[in-house]
């Protein structure tokens, strides 16, 4: 497991493997150098998939609330109001059961072609999520002065290729 914000910021619409890596923190960092470590033993006839997930969302034992899925709607539920910094923003989403289920899929599917797997299949701005997370709790938006410019995106196409299926998503961990 990577991590899609090894991507840094791009200003790409489709966010692609075959893009170049840029880090913009140290998380970021470790996890490009790890890939690097790990696919330089792909000569010795060593089978890897890397994969490389958006923000994970939804319900799960070591529960995170710093990331925007999760975040807003804590806010809604505790505090009957999400608050934004700008909200034009995209993040790139997946539900928990839909990564556990894309590591099923390589485990049962190790004939795949080795390399690199992008897995987020929402690529949302935060404004949308906010909309979608007040129709169910109708909750109150409020909008800041724009602090946090940075937008990631993911394309997951070449997994979708590979015959796997998302189904869960945003909905499903705001609905949870």
């Amino acid at each position: 497991a990577s991590s899609g914000s090894v991507y840094g910021i791009k200003k790409e619409k489709k966010v692609t493997e075959e893009l170049s890596l840029l880090p913009i923190s140290t998380y970021n960092k470790t996890k490009m150098i790890a890939e690097r470590v790990i696919t330089s033993y792909s000569d010795r006839n060593f089978k890897s998939h890397i994969i490389r997930p958006a923000t994970v969302c939804g319900i799960s034992p070591r529960m995170r609330l710093d990331v925007s899925v999760n975040l807003l709607t804590h806010q809604a539920m505790k505090y009957k109001q999400i608050t934004l910094f700008g909200g034009k923003q995209i993040r790139p989403n997946i539900h928990i059961l839909d990564l556990v289920n894309v590591f099923i899929h390589f485990v049962k599917k190790p004939y795949l072609k080795n390399g690199f797997y992008n897995a987020g299949f929402e690529n949302i701005s935060l404004l949308n999520l906010a909309k979608k997370i007040k129709k169910k709790t109708k909750c109150k938006i409020n909008i800041k002065k724009i602090v946090d410019l940075r937008s990631y995106r993911l394309n997951s196409q070449k997994l979708l290729n590979t015959n796997f299926k998302p189904r869960y998503g945003v909905s499903y961990a705001i609905n949870e």
